[in-house]
């Protein structure tokens, strides 16, 4: 025995047709009359509406062969009424799930690909400072954390400890602190000495009292100096 049509089925099937636009002629025409006269079925195809508009947003048409929704209705055996309601509800549900994939479609095509961010490579600055005594050191600055790191490769034995000065183009000599005297050693420059550390510049080393440093001069000549090169 067919199942009976149930009003209600009736009602969400057509209400959903009309929000998801898929009526046409008469049915369109009655349905549109029936929404300005039945305000239950004027708030479910608003709901409807309001739950399908995701899917309408830059969507894009996805077209539907004529007559092939009719066509499978008439194939349904006569009397079928919950037949009828089932397949317009599956109406509905490819209509709006073609219409999701469409916009998901447009949205991979439309929305710009990002480029690729490249970043300049930072300037590396470094000093090989050598002298006539056999001092030799190796400077390497790193300008984002506002640190030197000196290697200390050869230093003449003394009494007295290497002293490191940056001695800017047409400037005096400004202590930067004391160097190891063997090995490495990461010294971290003043905010205000950091300009200093500039291509062309010199940095050179004397022998100075570890006692009393940083000086404000030199008190003796360089055992060893080198220019900075920024590469």
């Amino acid at each position: 025995m067919a199942e009976p049509l149930r009003p209600e089925d009736e009602d969400i099937a057509l209400a959903a047709e009309l929000a998801l636009g898929v009526l046409e002629g008469a049915e369109l025409a009655a349905a549109r009359r029936r929404q300005l006269a039945d305000p239950g079925f004027a708030a479910a195809v608003e709901r409807w509406s309001l739950d399908l508009a995701p899917l309408a947003l830059g969507g894009v048409d996805v077209p539907v062969p004529s007559g092939l929704w009719e066509r499978i209705e008439a194939r349904l055996p006569a009397g079928q009424s919950g037949a009828v309601v089932a397949l317009r509800r599956w109406r509905a549900t490819a209509i709006a799930a073609s219409a999701a994939a469409a916009v998901l479609l447009a949205i991979l095509l439309l929305r710009p690909v990002p480029e690729a961010v490249v970043l300049p490579p930072r300037p590396v600055v470094v000093a090989q400072i050598t002298g006539t005594a056999g001092a030799t050191f190796a400077a390497r600055y790193d300008v984002d954390q506002g640190m030197l790191h000196i290697r200390t490769d050869q230093m003449p034995a003394s009494r007295k400890a290497p002293e490191l000065w940056v001695i800017p183009a047409g400037g005096k000599p400004v202590s930067l602190g004391l160097v190891a005297t063997r090995g490495g050693r990461d010294m971290a420059v003043s905010p205000a000495h950091r300009p200093l550390l500039a291509d062309g510049a010199t940095l050179a080393v004397t022998m100075e009292d570890g006692a009393t440093a940083p000086h404000a001069s030199p008190s003796s000549a360089p055992v060893a100096a080198g220019k900075i090169t920024i590469l």
